[in-house]
C-alpha cells in the first residue's frame, strides 16, 4: 500500500469553459504547480495526464480514462490536481469518484489550490466546491447559448462549413457570398427535381455524369478540407445528399440556424431540431433558387416514385386522387389497354377494400393523358385570347364569398383584438391593486387566473384569423401567377413530369358513366393557385376484362 500511494498521477485539463482564467489554467501552468507539489512533498511521478480541449461537465475524456485504468490496474495510489475544477464540473460524477471511485481504490486525492487532501480525512468545503464548479459550467454555458441565440437571430451563419453553391465571405466568415461553380450544381439538381426526377435518380444521373459531391467539391477548392481525406471506396451522391439540398432553405436566401443542440450542458449528444423551431432569417444573401423552384421541388420529393413492371414513366405519380375514398390511384399494366395500361384505385385494389369499401375508379393512361393535354392547351388558348374575362372568372371560381369571408373576419378579429387589449388592462389593474394591499393575494390570483385563460383561449384565435386573412389577401397574386404561367402552354405537343408539376396540385377521378364505345368520365382538375376546373374524359375504345 506505501508503495502504492508513493506513485502519483499528475491530471491536467483545458478547455473553453474557464473562459477568462484560461492563462492561469493552462496546460504548462498546470503542469508546472504539479511537478512543484510532488517534488516538494516526496511523491514519485507515475505518469501525466492531459486533456487539452476537453470540457470538464463530459468525464469521457480520453487521457482521464487512461488514468482511471491505470488505477484498475493498481499503478497509481495518487491523484494530483491543480483544482477540483481541473477534475470536472459535474457535480454528480465528481462525487462518485472522490467520494466512491478513489476511496475503494485507496487512491488518495490532491486538489492544491482547494486545500483539499483525503489522507486528512473528511474534507467538508469539497461538495460545496463541486456544486459552485458545475454552477459555473452551468452559468458559462447559459451565456454562450444565449449569445448563439442572439446572432442567429441577427442572421449570421454560423455552420461552420458553407453548404455547396456558397463560401464564407472572406471580410466577414458569418456571411455568405455565391460560388458559381457550386452554385451550377445546386441548380442542376433543382432543375432535376422541377422536371420530375426523384431524389434516387437525380443521385444516379449525378453519379453517371461524374459530379463532384459536396466533400470532393470542398476538397477541390480548399486545401484544409483534403487534409486527412482518404476515402476507402469512391463518394457518390445518394438519395439522402440530394433530399438535403432539396430541402435546403439556404438556397432560398435564408440564414438557417439551430438545426440541432445539445441535450444539455452535461450531455453533448446532439439533438436535431424541427423545422419549426429552427431560426431561419430571409433575405441575407443571394438566392440560388425561387419560391416557385423550391415548392415543387418539395412536391416532387415527396411523393414515392416505384417502377412498375413494364418500365412505363409514369409522370400522373402522385396526382390522381379517387373521388370517393380520397386513395391515389396506382398504375397497372393492361396489354389490351390505349396506351398501355391503366390507373385504378389503391384502396379497390387491396383484398379488404374489394369487400365494397370503394369501387374501381378505373381510367386508361392514354385517356388520362389525351384529357389532361386538351384541358391544359384549352385554358392555355382561353387565358390568352380573354385574359381580362378569364382573370375575373378564376377570381370568382378562387375568391367565392372571399369578400363576405374577409368582413367577417376582420370584424372578429378587431373583437378579439378590443377584449385582449380589455383583459391586459384588467390584470394591469388587478397587478396594482395587490401591489397596492387593495385586494389579497387570494383574490389577485383566482380573477387573474380566470382572465389568462380567456387570453390563452383568444390568442389563437387571432392568429388563425390572421393566417385566414393572409390566405385571401393572397389570392389575387396567385390568380396572376396561374395566368402567367398557362398562357405558356397553348401549343404544348405533349405532357412531361415538369409540365404537371408546375400546373396541376391534383386530379380527381371520378367513376365512368356508360359503357365503351360511349363510356364518359369526369375528372376534376385542381390547378395550383386557382382550384379545380372540370374536364370530360374523351370516350375509352376498349373493354376492361
Amino acid at each position: 500500500m506505501k508503495q502504492q500511494q508513493k506513485m502519483t498521477a499528475l491530471y491536467c485539463r483545458l478547455s473553453k469553459d474557464d473562459g477568462g482564467d484560461a492563462e492561469s489554467n493552462s496546460i504548462g501552468t498546470q503542469r508546472m504547480m504539479l511537478q512543484k507539489y510532488a517534488e516538494d512533498h516526496g511523491l514519485s511521478i507515475f505518469d501525466e495526464y492531459v486533456d487539452d480541449g476537453f470540457t470538464g461537465t463530459n468525464f469521457d475524456r480520453p487521457n482521464f480514462n487512461r488514468m482511471i485504468q491505470d488505477i484498475r490496474s493498481k499503478k497509481i495510489g495518487t491523484v494530483l490536481v491543480k483544482d477540483l475544477s481541473r477534475l470536472g464540473r459535474n457535480n454528480a460524477l465528481v462525487a462518485y469518484y472522490t467520494e466512491i471511485f478513489f476511496v475503494d481504490y485507496d487512491v488518495r486525492f490532491v486538489a492544491i489550490n482547494d486545500g483539499i487532501d483525503t489522507d486528512k480525512g473528511d474534507n467538508e468545503i469539497m461538495p460545496f466546491k463541486s456544486v459552485i464548479n458545475e454552477y459555473y459550467a452551468r452559468d458559462i454555458s447559459k451565456k454562450v447559448r444565449s449569445a448563439k441565440r442572439t446572432r442567429a437571430q441577427n442572421g449570421e451563419f454560423l455552420a461552420g462549413l458553407s453548404p455547396l453553391g456558397y463560401l464564407k465571405d472572406p471580410n466577414d466568415k458569418h456571411r455568405l457570398i455565391v460560388d458559381e461553380m457550386g452554385a451550377k450544381t445546386v441548380r442542376y439538381i433543382f432543375g432535376l427535381a422541377v422536371s420530375g426526377f426523384g431524389t434516387s435518380r437525380i443521385a444516379r444521373q449525378l453519379n453517371d455524369e461524374g459530379v463532384p459531391t459536396c466533400r470532393e467539391y470542398a476538397c477541390q477548392i480548399s486545401n484544409f478540407f483534403s487534409e486527412g481525406y482518404a476515402p476507402k471506396f469512391p463518394p457518390v451522391w445518394t438519395a439522402a445528399s440530394v433530399r438535403y439540398i432539396l430541402q435546403n432553405r439556404t438556397y432560398l436566401g435564408s440564414v438557417v440556424n439551430g438545426r440541432s443542440t445539445t441535450k444539455s450542458f452535461k450531455n453533448r449528444q446532439r439533438v436535431y431540431l424541427p423545422e419549426d423551431a429552427r431560426i431561419v432569417v430571409a433575405d441575407k444573401h443571394p438566392p440560388l433558387v425561387s419560391e416557385d423552384t423550391f415548392e415543387l421541388a418539395q412536391r416532387v420529393i415527396q411523393v414515392k416514385q416505384r417502377v412498375n413492371m413494364s418500365k412505363q414513366e409514369n409522370i400522373f405519380v402522385g396526382l390522381l386522387k379517387c373521388s370517393d375514398c380520397d386513395s391515389n390511384l396506382s398504375y397497372a399494366s393492361r396489354k389490351n389497354t390505349n396506351g398501355g395500361g391503366m390507373f385504378i384505385c389503391s384502396r379497390y385494389r387491396t383484398r379488404a377494400a374489394r369487400k365494397g369499401l370503394c369501387t374501381m375508379h378505373y381510367i386508361a393512361y392514354g385517356e388520362l393523358y389525351e384529357a389532361v393535354l386538351q384541358h391544359i392547351r384549352q385554358y392555355a388558348q382561353e387565358a390568352k385570347a380573354y385574359e381580362d374575362n378569364f382573370r375575373e372568372y378564376a377570381e370568382k371560381l378562387c375568391c367565392e364569398n372571399g369578400d363576405k369571408i374577409l368582413r367577417q373576419d376582420y370584424r372578429e378579429m378587431e373583437r378579439l383584438t378590443k377584449r385582449c387589449n380589455e383583459l391586459n388592462t384588467v390584470v394591469q389593474k388587478l397587478f396594482e391593486g395587490y401591489a397596492l394591499g387593495k385586494i389579497s393575494y387570494e383574490q389577485f390570483s383566482a380573477l387573474s387566473a380566470g382572465y389568462e385563460t380567456e387570453q390563452g383561449k383568444i390568442n389563437p384565435k387571432i392568429d388563425e384569423l390572421q393566417r385566414q386573412l393572409t390566405k385571401e389577401q393572397n389570392k389575387t397574386r396567385d390568380i396572376e401567377k396561374f395566368l402567367n404561367m398557362i398562357k405558356n402552354y397553348i401549343d404544348i405537343p405533349e405532357l412531361n413530369r415538369g409540365i404537371l408539376n408546375e400546373l396541376v396540385e391534383k386530379i380527381v377521378v371520378h367513376t365512368g358513366e356508360g359503357r365503351a364505345p360511349n363510356r364518359t368520365q369526369r375528372l376534376d382538375i385542381h390547378y395550383r393557385f386557382v382550384g379545380a376546373f372540370t374536364a370530360d374524359a374523351p370516350a375509352v375504345k376498349y373493354r376492361y376484362i
